[in-house]
């Protein structure tokens, strides 16, 4: 009997963990924007738990999600844990803190685009909302890139959001949409792996 309790203790405590992790990589994004809000607003102790939950969650993006960005997402989560102190002493610039999270943004999106990718034009398949997320969050930190750079990602990013929702659609307009947007995305990922 003990056993079969202690069994269940186990299950439920990994159930919860797992639960953990999933709502932690969908709320990156939103810990992300949280950071710099309080940041702007001096709230020291909320923005000192905020890098530390937004750390820890884009570490757990970087070793269940990440293969070729990962040492680039755990460099972003190192600057945000180095962050900590300077954020409780109250001496963290929102400029240095919002290049950071911009960088990381451009990574998280184009390491979740390059996870589809992994599957070819099949990854794509179905995933328009993950797609436009990733699209949101490059949208967002595309500040940091040089001018010349940002233009660029602008016109990619103009051309797959044109066809993003298609990818849900019936069978053969979404393949044909993935065989589009592939090229694309390709060049997305491509540009920011060589720019960070």
């Amino acid at each position: 009997m003990k056993k079969y309790v202690l069994i269940g203790v186990i299950a439920l405590f990994l159930l919860e963990s797992t639960q953990k992790v999933f709502a932690q990589r969908e709320t990156l994004a939103d810990l992300l924007e949280k950071t710099i809000v309080l940041s702007e607003n001096a709230k020291t102790n909320e923005l000192k738990e905020a890098l530390v939950s937004a750390s820890f969650a884009l570490e757990n993006e970087a070793y269940t999600r990440g293969n070729e960005m990962k040492p680039q997402l755990l460099k972003q989560a190192k600057i945000l844990k180095d962050f900590i102190p300077m954020a409780s002493e109250g001496t963290l610039k929102t400029e240095a803190l919002s290049s950071v999270v911009n960088t990381t943004r451009l990574l998280l999106g184009a390491n979740r685009i390059n996870n589809l990718l992994e599957d070819g034009k099949d990854g794509l398949l179905g995933n328009a909302k993950e797609i436009t997320d990733s699209i949101n969050l490059l949208q967002a930190g595309k500040s940091v890139l040089e001018d010349e750079k940002q233009q660029r990602l602008n016109d990619l990013l103009a051309d797959v959001s044109k066809i993003v929702k298609q990818l849900d659609g019936k069978e053969g307009n979404a393949k044909n949409a993935a065989s589009s947007a592939k090229k694309t995305l390709e060049k997305i990922v491509h540009l920011v792996k060589e720019t960070i």
